[in-house]
């Protein structure tokens, strides 16, 4: 877990062998049927960078009335406050794995 405060010009990159690593450490533990991703197309992301103000984009872990998990998307200011005013977009509707699980994480 990071304790780096938002940085709009942090470099979030990391190597396919950390990725690897951090999403096997958590599929080890999940059972049968845990939520393991969400996965959003690009207008997604666009519709809530295209607000004034946005930097970026954080991802909150959610659940459904029925307890079902989900994930909500809201765009960050630049000092890593949420945009989430009335008028501001929020993105949710992403297509969950399970069900929609195409390809497995990287070896």
């Amino acid at each position: 877990m990071t304790t780096n405060a938002f940085d709009p010009n942090r470099d979030h990159r990391i190597t396919r062998g950390e990725a690897a690593s951090l999403v096997q450490a958590f599929l080890s533990s999940a059972k049968t049927g845990d939520h393991r991703a969400s996965a959003f197309n690009r207008n997604a992301f666009e519709q809530l960078l295209a607000q004034p103000g946005a930097a970026g984009i954080r991802i909150y872990r959610a659940q459904h009335a029925d307890g079902s998990p989900t994930m909500v998307l809201v765009a960050v200011g630049v000092s890593g406050e949420d945009i989430a005013g009335t008028a501001a977009v929020f993105i949710q509707l992403g297509s969950d794995c399970p069900p929609f699980c195409i390809s497995q994480p990287w070896p």
